[in-house]
């Protein structure tokens, strides 16, 4: 339980008639001797001595550093054991506790989500963790913003799971398209050889921001895959969809992005919003 501690109007208002204190003084000094000082400079008087003005300047330093500095805002995020602690989104109500709450994404247990997230890119390339880990049909999942992670114990390697190809399965590619704007699966993967340099350089011919935007990612092709559909004209922006991702060249200004810019859309949020989640997996827990 926190004690009781009067504000400091409180305090100032128990103060005796007549007792002024330092701060209020000063206040005063600065009230009645700058406007002074001002009409006798415009009139042409100066000062004696240069001390006398440094002096005046000194007084009014003292009174602004007593009003003291905000207090640094508390981190949204910070380093933790194998990896980060995100504070920054909140897919669910956290718990009741008050205190901190957010997603731990590291590399315990051998699985190295922190490693891939970091490889990947990290926030800029993934966004922010939006679930805890959780495992599927042996397979352990983390969802960020914009990609899901999945490690394969099989395998022992992390990844970024084909989220968009798995919504195609579920026979959700209508409501992404009403919804959010996604193009629907045009361009299945083929059974053959057919690598992500091949769809982009005919696919993209004529969209070099969304080529240069793939060409600046750390690997493109481990976090988007191949594209499975044509480029869309959708209104404010063209987009064009991956196995893993959906990216969007903005024919307009908007809040997030200028005229001309590429953004990835955010697929992870979009899948739990569909349900594809554990809803235990969604909720916020506190620090490790």
């Amino acid at each position: 339980m926190r004690s009781h501690v009067d504000p400091p109007w409180v305090r100032r208002a128990s103060q005796q008639p007549g007792d002024l204190g330092r701060a209020t003084f000063l206040a005063l000094l600065v009230v009645v001797a700058v406007p002074a000082l001002i009409v006798a400079l415009s009139a042409g008087w100066r000062p004696v001595d240069q001390h006398v003005l440094d002096a005046i300047g000194s007084t009014i330093g003292n009174l602004r550093s007593e009003r003291g500095a905000a207090a640094p805002a508390a981190p949204s995020d910070w380093r933790i054991a194998d990896g980060w602690f995100f504070t920054e989104v909140q897919s669910a109500p956290g718990p009741a506790s008050g205190g901190p709450a957010g997603y731990a994404v590291t590399d315990a247990d051998g699985v190295l989500f922190w490693s891939e997230f970091q490889r990947l890119g990290g926030v800029s390339a993934l966004g922010y963790p939006v679930s805890q880990r959780f495992t599927f049909d042996g397979v352990t999942y983390q969802a960020f913003q914009r990609a899901v992670l999945t490690f394969d114990p099989a395998s022992g390697a992390a990844g970024v799971a084909p989220i968009l190809d798995q919504l195609h399965e579920a026979q959700l590619d209508q409501r992404l398209a009403a919804e959010w704007g996604i193009p629907a699966l045009s361009l299945p993967v083929p059974a053959g050889e057919d690598t992500v340099q091949t769809r982009v350089g005919w696919l993209l011919a004529d969209y070099p921001a969304i080529q240069a935007y793939i060409a600046g990612l750390p690997d493109g092709e481990a976090l988007l895959g191949l594209p499975t559909s044509t480029v869309q004209d959708l209104g404010p922006y063209y987009a064009v969809r991956f196995q893993k991702g959906v990216l969007q060249q903005w024919k307009e200004d908007v809040p997030w992005a200028q005229q001309g810019q590429v953004t990835a859309a955010n697929v992870g949020e979009i899948a739990a919003r569909l349900d594809r989640f554990p809803g235990e997996a969604l909720v916020p827990a506190p620090p490790p």
